[in-house]
C-alpha cells in the first residue's frame, strides 16, 4: 500500500496577532427587525457580504460565503460570490453544504466535555485507562498524557499533516499479521498503538504541537468509554443542539480547488478508497464535517449565548474554558486572540479543496466566518487563500 499526499485538516497556528477570522448567530425575531428600524445600515448588511463575497473571487477564489452577527442583533447575515465548480456554473449558494476541516475540532472537544459533564470520561482520563491494550505498547513519555493535553495539543503528539507521515503509516500497516481493521472505529485504535508507540515529537506537557493525531486519539478515548462509534456520538449530540451536519459532501455541495496560486487551481482530487478509509474516515474527530453556513452560524450561536450568559445546550466546562482563555493560548478547539481591538476566539481549517476561518468576540457579542471552496498555500506556507479570507474579514469588522 503506497501513501498518497496526504491532504490533512490544517489548522495554521501561526496567525498574525491581528488576524480576524469569522463567526456567526442566526435566528430571526421581531427584537431583529426592531434593532434594523433603530440601525438603517444593518439592511445593507446583506449587500455589503456581497460585495465583499464578489471582491474575494476577483483576488482568486473560486467561491466564497461571509457571514456576520452585529453586535446585540440576534440575526445571521450572509453574502456569496463566485461558483460551486471552476469555469462553470452553478453559482456558489450559502446553502450549499461546506467542508469545515479543522474548524469541527472545537465539535470533538465540546463532544469531549458534553461527555465528561455526564461522568463518562474525566479531563485527566489517560488512554491506556480505556485502551488497555497500549499499556505494554506505548511509549513510557506518554503513559501520563490526558484527555485534556490532547485537546489543547500538548500531549507531544506529531501533527500527522505531512505527506511524510503517511508514509510512516503505510509502512507499519504493511508490517501488519492480521487482517486490517475494516471499521473506522477499530482503525482508530491501531492507530492509537501505532502513534503511542512511538517517540514523542516535543516533550508532553509542554510546548504546543498543533495535532490531528492527538484529536484522533481523543475519539478513540470517547468510543472506548461509551462503547459508541465516533460518528455516532458526534451526530447524536449535535441533534441534541438542534445542529445539521453531514459526514459526507452532499450531491449539492460544491467542488473543492486546491493550487499554489490562483492560476492554477484544479478540482481536489479524492483519494483512493483504500486510503480514505483512514485519513477521512479514521481521523475524522480532528476535523471532516460538512455544514451549510447557517448550519455553522446555530453552532456559533450556541457560543455566542453561553459566553453572553444565556441559556446554551453546551457543557458549563468546555464554555468557561473558552470564556478565560488568555490570549494566545490554545484550548478545545480555539485560540484566544486580539483582533480590531477585540478579545476573541480564532481558528482555521482547510481540507479537501475548502479553507475557512472563524472569529468569535470572546464575550460573545459579535462574530465573523468567511468559507471558500478553494485551498492553496504558497512556496513558504503560507496560504494565499487565507490571506484573502483575512482581508475580507478584516473589512467586515472595521466598522
Amino acid at each position: 500500500m503506497s501513501a498518497p499526499l496526504l491532504r490533512r485538516r490544517a489548522f495554521l497556528p501561526l496567525l498574525p496577532a491581528f488576524l480576524l477570522p469569522a463567526a456567526v448567530l442566526s435566528a430571526c425575531g421581531g427584537g431583529a427587525e426592531r434593532e434594523e428600524i433603530r440601525h438603517p445600515e444593518l439592511l445593507q448588511e446583506t449587500a455589503r457580504l456581497n460585495e465583499v463575497a464578489g471582491a474575494a473571487v476577483a483576488a482568486g477564489l473560486v467561491g466564497a460565503v461571509f457571514g456576520s452577527q452585529p453586535e446585540g442583533l440576534q440575526k445571521l447575515y450572509l453574502g456569496s460570490a463566485g461558483l460551486s465548480r471552476q469555469s462553470q456554473g452553478p453559482a456558489l449558494s450559502s446553502e450549499q453544504p461546506f467542508q469545515l476541516g479543522s474548524l469541527s475540532k472545537a465539535m470533538t472537544a465540546a463532544l469531549a466535555a458534553e461527555l465528561v459533564r455526564q461522568g463518562k470520561l474525566r479531563w485527566d482520563s489517560r488512554p491506556a485507562e480505556l485502551l488497555p491494550e497500549l499499556i505494554a505498547l506505548q511509549h513510557p513519555d506518554f503513559a501520563a498524557i490526558t484527555l485534556r493535553q490532547l485537546l489543547d495539543h500538548r500531549s507531544g503528539l506529531p501533527a500527522f499533516q505531512d505527506p511524510s507521515e503517511l508514509e510512516e503509516l503505510a509502512a507499519y500497516l504493511a508490517i501488519q499479521t492480521e487482517p486490517l481493521p475494516t471499521s473506522d472505529r477499530e482503525r482508530r485504535r491501531l492507530l492509537a498503538r501505532w502513534m503511542l508507540a512511538r517517540k514523542p515529537a516535543l516533550p508532553p506537557g509542554q510546548e504546543l504541537l498543533y495535532s490531528n493525531a492527538g484529536y484522533t486519539l481523543a475519539g478513540a478515548m470517547m468510543e472506548a468509554a461509551t462503547g459508541q462509534d465516533f460518528d455516532s456520538l458526534l451526530l447524536n449530540w449535535a441533534r441534541g443542539l438542534g445542529l445539521e451536519l453531514s459526514l459526507n459532501p452532499a450531491p449539492r455541495a460544491p467542488q473543492g480547488h486546491v493550487g499554489p496560486k490562483p492560476q492554477s487551481l484544479k478540482p481536489f482530487e479524492a483519494l483512493a478508497p483504500e486510503w480514505a478509509v483512514w485519513v477521512d474516515g479514521a481521523l475524522r474527530p480532528s476535523g471532516n464535517v460538512w455544514m451549510s453556513p447557517a448550519a455553522y452560524g446555530r453552532w456559533l450561536a450556541e457560543h455566542q449565548r453561553a459566553l453572553q450568559g444565556q441559556t446554551h445546550g453546551l457543557a458549563p466546562e468546555y464554555v468557561q474554558r473558552l470564556r478565560q482563555l488568555p490570549e494566545g493560548e490554545y484550548g478545545l478547539g480555539w485560540v484566544a486572540m486580539q483582533a480590531q481591538g477585540r478579545r476573541g476566539l480564532v481558528h482555521t481549517g482547510a481540507y479537501l479543496g475548502f479553507m475557512g476561518m472563524v472569529f468569535v468576540q470572546q464575550d460573545g457579542k459579535t462574530a465573523y466566518f468567511g468559507l471558500s471552496n478553494t485551498e492553496g498555500n504558497n512556496e513558504d506556507g503560507s496560504s494565499w487563500v487565507l490571506n484573502v479570507l483575512t482581508q475580507a474579514v478584516l473589512q467586515l469588522a472595521s466598522r
